[in-house]
This record gives C-alpha cells, sequence and structure tokens, in this order.
C-alpha cells in the first residue's frame, strides 16, 4: 500500500486540573496558551510546535461519561489519553481506512469557541479501538485553530516520539501499516519496559508501538490493564536530556 498523505495533527493530555495542568508544563520549560470551551463543556489549553504538531491538554468540568477520555480520567487519572492525525483529504483518508476495515466511524462536526470569541469549526473521525489514532480536518483554516509556535524557554522544536501501549503488536503493527501506508518495523524486547516494540515514522515523529512481553508483569501490562490501549510517553526535539 502506498504511504499515505498523513502528519502529527495532536496529542492528547487529559487532566483533571487544567491550571494545575498549566503550571506543570510551565514548570518543564513549554510555553502554554489558553485554547477555549467545547461545546460539551471541556476546557483545554496548547503547546504548539514549530515542527506543526502540538499538545492539547484538556480538562472536563461537565462530567461526560459518555467519552472515554473522560472515563479514562476518573478510573485512572490525568496523562496521555488520544493522539489525532491530520490528513490530507479526510474523505478519501476514510475510504482508504474503510477498505482496510480499521473500523472508523464516519466524520462528526465539532468546534471551540477560543477566549477572543473567535469560533473554530472542525471534523473528526474515531476509530472503534484506541490503538489507531483518530483524524482531525478543519473547515475554519488550522492556523485559527493552532498557535503560532512560541520559542519554548527548554527549546522544545517538536514532538520527537510518541509511544502507543498495544495489546497485540503484530495485530498493530499491520494496522498502523495499513492506516499509513509507512513501513513498520518489529523490533526486540525493551528489557527496561518488558515489552516488544515496532516502529514507524511519520514525518519527523517515531511512533512506538509497545505490548508487554508478559500480561501482567511490567510497566506496559499495568498500563494496558489500567488505561487499555493508547498514548504511553511523548519525546521531544530540541530538549536537552
Amino acid at each position: 500500500m502506498s504511504k499515505q498523505n498523513f502528519r502529527i495533527d495532536h496529542a492528547v493530555i487529559v487532566t483533571d486540573d487544567l491550571d494545575r495542568a498549566i503550571a506543570d508544563w510551565r514548570a518543564r520549560g513549554f510555553t502554554v496558551e489558553p485554547g477555549g470551551t467545547h461545546p460539551r463543556g471541556s476546557v483545554n489549553a496548547l503547546i504548539s510546535f514549530s515542527d506543526g504538531a502540538y499538545i492539547e491538554i484538556i480538562a472536563f468540568p461537565v462530567p461526560q461519561p459518555d467519552f472515554f477520555w473522560w472515563r479514562v480520567l476518573q478510573a485512572d487519572g490525568p496523562g496521555p489519553i488520544d493522539l489525532a492525525l491530520l490528513p490530507e483529504d479526510l474523505d478519501a483518508a476514510l475510504s482508504r481506512a474503510g477498505a482496510a476495515r480499521l473500523g472508523y466511524g464516519p466524520p462528526q462536526d465539532g468546534g471551540r469557541k477560543r477566549p477572543d470569541g473567535e469560533t473554530l469549526v472542525w471534523r473528526t473521525a474515531r476509530p472503534e479501538a484506541t490503538d489507531l489514532p483518530f483524524f482531525c480536518s478543519d473547515v475554519t483554516p488550522r492556523d485559527l485553530r493552532v498557535p503560532a509556535p512560541p520559542q519554548h524557554p527548554n527549546g522544545a522544536t517538536g514532538i520527537s516520539g510518541i509511544s502507543i501501549v498495544v495489546g497485540d503488536l503484530a495485530a498493530a503493527a499491520l494496522r498502523w501499516q495499513a492506516l499509513t501506508g509507512a513501513e513498520t518495523t518489529i523490533a526486540g524486547i525493551l528489557p527496561g519496559l518488558d515489552a516488544a516494540a515496532a516502529f514507524l515514522d511519520l514525518g519527523t515523529t517515531r511512533i512506538t508501538l509497545l505490548a508487554p512481553e508478559q500480561l501482567g508483569h511490567g510497566t506496559v501490562a499495568e498500563h494496558l490493564r489500567r488505561r487499555g490501549e493508547g498514548p504511553f510517553a511523548l519525546s521531544f526535539a530540541g530538549v536537552e536530556a
């Protein structure tokens, strides 16, 4: 399958205290800007990067029991929760995903009101399973949704890596390859995490799929048990170790 025209749009961090999360990220040397309010009542803040990607930090003053981000937050607390890709053509991307039987639902309208009153509109499409990213496609211009990237005090220029916990490494690698067309490489065991890994690159961002070496044993297995499949950790370009 040919490589598809995707890029990382944003990674989502869920929190139960937006002000505290903003303070924590700023203490790590990131510039955090207010995002706004969604119709469902959630509020967010954004960390944008010169590579075009950004982080969304989101909180739910209004309970959202029908939304899995909120349910995971209630069950297991704050942390990475999801990943969005920006397709060149949302309808074409969904057609390809449908042909590969990846379980994406139809597009849904979404939006947000910025603190300055500007209303943003987009369309999203989500898979049934959380080992795959959702699609986010702008109706209003993307530069209204995503702040111009600042100079971060810590030197961050982008999201260099995103690790995602999955239950079945081989199956997940095939699904990501079918979705993106990017070559996926199965690697060996990562001893520190007691997990097996597979890699693929989307632009300058490396996606690492992690599956427990033994169910019930190790950090990755514990994450899978508590939070299910989905993002595990982020790493950043330009930040000195």
